[in-house]
């Protein structure tokens, strides 16, 4: 098995290193905190097969040596998550970093037209009144086609379904 075949949670638990017997680990949940990593150590070193464990809370690094016949390094792990209590948010549901500024510019533009207009408009209002807008000059220019309905349509949507939804 080598470092690649190990699972990696970003942000939670990281693989940073693994030879036969030894892997090193970045745990931020122990950045700075020392009672988290005494229980750690002290509950690793009672498992059978672990020959030696440390832990540098100024990075939230852990090494621990192991007899790999004895433990299995997804184990170890698995192990590591569970003492920690980080098994649920291991598997909880994320934004990633784009979707975050991407809302973070939505909201500044939210921000900006509400103080630009003093109250009269958000973003939310300027698209249903630009879909509004667009869709009446399609349906001015050909009625039969849907598209300008179904503009008239969202943003009769957007302003009946009220402000902040």
């Amino acid at each position: 098995m080598n470092k690649k075949m190990l699972p990696d949670f970003y942000g939670i638990l990281e693989v940073k290193h693994y030879i036969k017997g030894r892997i090193r680990l970045k745990v931020n949940a122990l950045i700075e905190d020392e009672e988290r990593a005494k229980e750690l150590v002290g509950r690793l070193a009672g498992l059978k097969g672990i020959e030696d464990v440390s832990v540098n809370t100024l990075v939230g690094s852990v090494l621990v040596k192991f007899d790999e016949e004895a433990v299995d390094p997804i184990t170890l792990i698995g192990a590591i998550l569970n003492i920690l209590g980080l098994e649920e948010e291991v598997f909880e549901k994320k934004n990633g970093k784009l979707f975050s500024g991407m809302r973070e510019i939505v909201e500044s533009v939210d921000f900006a037209i509400y103080n630009k207009t003093k109250g009269v408009l958000d973003l939310k209002s300027t698209i249903a009144l630009l879909f509004i807008v667009v869709g009446i000059r399609k349906v001015r220019q050909n009625p039969i086609l849907p598209n300008g309905v179904n503009l008239l349509w969202w943003g009769y949507n957007i302003i009946s379904k009220g402000g902040n939804e």
